[in-house]
């Protein structure tokens, strides 16, 4: 799947830039739909992103295992966010996200990029398919809720 696409979507929040940023990263595991979107689907699954170059993006199941979803590659705080993306797949697998935070209005514009498709192979236009419409679901009815919430 040469050449697919990215996954953009973009948000806009009360919240400025820097707030939006330390919601996205530092509260991660507040926000992030556990019993949706992990390998282990259970409410006692924890996640986190540690967000430092080489931190990692992951989960804590039930059962005390870690799972590494990512591992960040870049960061600017209250600006963006960059890491790697491969949960429940070896990391020769990794896609790339990238989270930028702007200034808009009196509040900020969140847009989320996930790309490098290539790196799946033949069962790359499925997920990126369920991307699509996941990563609109967490970022608008998980994110942007908490983050709206916490005002």
């Amino acid at each position: 799947m040469n050449g697919a696409e990215p996954i953009v979507i973009s948000i806009d929040l009360a919240a400025g830039p820097e707030r939006a940023f330390e919601a996205f990263s530092t509260q991660f595991a507040a926000w992030w739909p556990v019993t949706t979107h992990s390998l282990s689907r259970d409410s006692a699954t924890a996640c986190q992103l540690k967000p430092a170059p080489g931190g990692a993006v992951e989960e804590r199941g039930p059962d005390g295992s870690w799972h590494r979803w990512g591992t960040v590659e870049a960061v600017d705080p209250g600006r963006r966010l960059r890491f790697s993306w491969h949960p429940g797949r070896d990391a020769d697998s990794a896609q790339w996200v990238e989270v930028l935070f702007e200034a808009s209005g009196s509040g900020s514009r969140v847009t989320l990029t996930h790309g490098g498709w290539e790196a799946l192979g033949e069962i790359a236009p499925i997920l990126r398919r369920e991307y699509a419409s996941g990563w609109q679901a967490v970022l608008v009815d998980c994110y942007a809720k908490f983050v709206a919430a916490q005002a």
